[in-house]
């Protein structure tokens, strides 16, 4: 089949599947499907949630590794524990430098994102996308925020991008936001607004933490790291099991960590509280999306995609986050296969703060 054939069938196409679907995929997983569906999609629905099971736990088994002798083997636990807690001790030693009254905390979160799609998912494309935000040294919302989602695109072909163009008319130019009334910014750079006349109507949350939000967590790391497996039903799709309780923990810890409201000592908190999450491994030599160096903390989550922290292993600082396929085709919730392939990179972000006097006008 040449690749104008493949352009013509866009009826076999699977396009990738948004974060709200996702989201309701998991929670078909992990909670079951109601009484009206029918049976086969029942069985369906159980053989993938006992192959997400079965997924999770073996990954969780291979993490720790021992060698002959009984001692752990690199890249284990007990590994990423201790990179940890060198982490938390290098984040108190060396504070950020405090926001001088009248000048802001200019935060930027870049953000790559790839998917496949197309006839058996043979094409690919990557998205990057841009958020800044400027934190007053009060770090009292409302505050200026500029996002722009796909800033660049990038395709494996012409015939790739243009079947995109097909199935995503909407969905291909850049989309900027300005505001000066944001009080929260998302992974991934959505941005959270404050109506305007209003001082404290932001909704700040797990899913988008503002500085009052992160003070008001658990300064004692087992006492944070409760708070982060809690299930409040604020996350969708994750229950009670421990191992959802991980992965809760996990996708919270990274939200703070990028949302760059979160001081040195809260920071030193939540490695600390890392620490005590099952299946967690160091990846020694990792690199943020603008190339810098660091390490990662990776825990295998849903779906067999390995969620990694990069924190800069000389400062403390966090500098980003990954996020890598482990498995191809991993079924959802519906027992469809999900198109990633083994080694994707389904996300790829970078954080980077600094002082700076003044904000753009907007």
């Amino acid at each position: 089949m040449t690749e104008i054939d493949a352009l013509k069938r866009l009826n076999d196409d699977v396009p990738p599947a948004t974060p709200l679907a996702l989201a309701r995929a998991r929670q078909r997983v992990l909670s079951g499907q109601s009484a009206e569906r029918r049976s086969t999609g029942r069985r369906r629905m159980v053989l993938a949630g006992a192959l997400a099971g079965t997924l999770a736990v073996g990954f969780l088994v291979n993490d720790v590794v021992t060698r002959t002798d009984g001692t752990v083997a690199p890249g284990a636990s007990a590994d990423a524990g201790t990179f940890l807690a060198t982490a938390a001790n290098q984040s108190t030693s060396v504070q950020d430098a405090p926001i001088p009254a009248g000048q802001y905390r200019h935060v930027t979160q870049r953000i790559q994102q790839g998917w496949n799609f197309g006839p058996r998912n043979a094409y690919h494309g990557t998205r990057l996308s841009v958020s800044e935000w400027w934190v007053p040294s009060t770090q009292k919302p409302p505050f200026t925020a500029i996002s722009v989602l796909g800033a660049e695109r990038e395709f494996s072909s012409k015939a790739a991008e243009q079947l995109w163009r097909r199935i995503d008319p909407l969905n291909v130019k850049p989309q900027q936001i300005k505001t000066a009334d944001a009080c929260a910014v998302m992974t991934g750079g959505s941005i959270l607004l404050q109506p305007k006349g209003t001082t404290s109507s932001c909704k700040a949350g797990w899913l988008a933490p503002s500085a009052d939000f992160i003070a008001r967590l658990p300064r004692d790391p087992a006492a944070l790291l409760a708070a982060l497996r809690k299930n409040d039903h604020t996350w969708p799709g994750l229950g009670d099991a421990p191992a959802q309780g991980d992965y809760r923990a996990f996708e919270r810890a990274g939200s703070i960590l990028v949302s760059g409201f979160a001081t040195s000592e809260q920071r030193a908190t939540v490695y600390n509280a890392l620490r005590g999450i099952h299946g967690i491994r160091l990846l020694p030599d990792v690199v943020n999306l603008d190339g810098k160096a660091g390490r990662a903390i990776g825990l295998v989550e849903m779906w067999g995609v390995r969620k990694e922290l990069i924190i800069d292993s000389k400062t403390g600082q966090f500098i980003g986050l990954r996020e890598v396929a482990t498995v191809t085709a991993p079924l959802n919730g519906d027992g469809d296969p999900i198109p990633y392939k083994s080694g994707d990179v389904i996300s790829w972000t970078s954080v980077a703060t600094q002082i700076t006097p003044s904000h753009p006008k907007v």
